[in-house]
């Protein structure tokens, strides 16, 4: 399966419609773990494309527009239920953390 030339794991479709917004194994994340981007569009629903930690830095920048902007800017994530605002520089960090469950060592 391939969306937009990406590889997409077919196991990440069952996590449609799940109950919570997050990935609920962070014991097994693996930073390859794909999921939708819940990230507003600019059409009043969910962007939902697919991304995953090695891609989100991309995606935000060529999709949300979080490009040129000083490191000291804030940024509010607009995640449903989130609101919470982070430093342009930790933003891509906030995402991967948050809402994609990876967890720092």
């Amino acid at each position: 399966m391939h969306h937009q030339n990406i590889p997409v794991n077919p196991l990440s479709y069952s996590l449609i419609g799940a109950v919570g917004d997050t990935y609920t194994n962070p014991q097994n994340h693996s930073c390859s773990f794909w999921r939708l981007c819940r990230h507003p569009d600019s059409h009043g629903g969910h962007c939902a494309m697919i991304i995953s930690c090695n891609t989100v830095a991309a995606h935000f920048r060529d999709n949300h527009n979080i490009v040129d902007m000083s490191r000291k800017d804030y940024i509010v994530c607009q995640w449903p239920g989130c609101l919470k605002q982070v430093l342009r520089h930790n933003f891509v960090r906030h995402v991967r953390e948050r809402h994609l469950c990876h967890q720092r060592l």
